[in-house]
């Protein structure tokens, strides 16, 4: 009985830990990280269930970063920072393409995981992504020609 009672504590510190770990962590990509490392050592259900509500929280967090990025590309497609020295098509492509990779890791990662897609807001995020990409592929395209 005091062993069992020994684990349950352990496990609620343990669930204290990964909360407080995904608190201070602000990239999609950086929690994805995290995320996969506990799921590769956590092995006790009741905390692979709290990882999968993680995977949910992450996957909303997606979905604000998605308006950011769509919000940087309605503000700068008419004139994109440029990296320095590289010339005006380059530049405009390299910014687009930056802004590409940083929606399609994400959701290459989510795809792996289809109970995160099958969940409420998931269509919408799923529609704003799928804009987005055709988006910044039609930007590149715009100026590759």
């Amino acid at each position: 009985v005091e062993f069992n009672v020994r684990i349950s504590d352990l496990e609620g510190s343990l669930q204290q830990f990964i909360n407080q770990c995904f608190e201070s962590i602000s990239s999609i990509e950086n929690s994805l990280n995290l995320l996969k490392k506990f799921q590769s050592i956590l092995q006790r259900e009741s905390l692979r269930a709290d990882l999968d509500s993680k995977f949910t929280v992450i996957f909303h967090n997606y979905g604000l970063e998605l308006t950011q990025v769509q919000d940087q590309y309605e503000k700068f497609k008419a004139n994109p920072p440029m990296v320095r020295n590289l010339p005006p098509v380059a530049g405009n492509i390299t910014w687009s393409r930056h802004l590409l990779k940083r929606i399609e890791d994400p959701m290459q990662r989510f795809q792996m995981n289809p109970s995160v897609l099958a969940g409420r807001d998931a269509k919408k995020i799923i529609r704003m992504y799928n804009k987005m990409a055709k988006t910044l592929m039609e930007f590149e395209t715009l100026w590759h020609q």
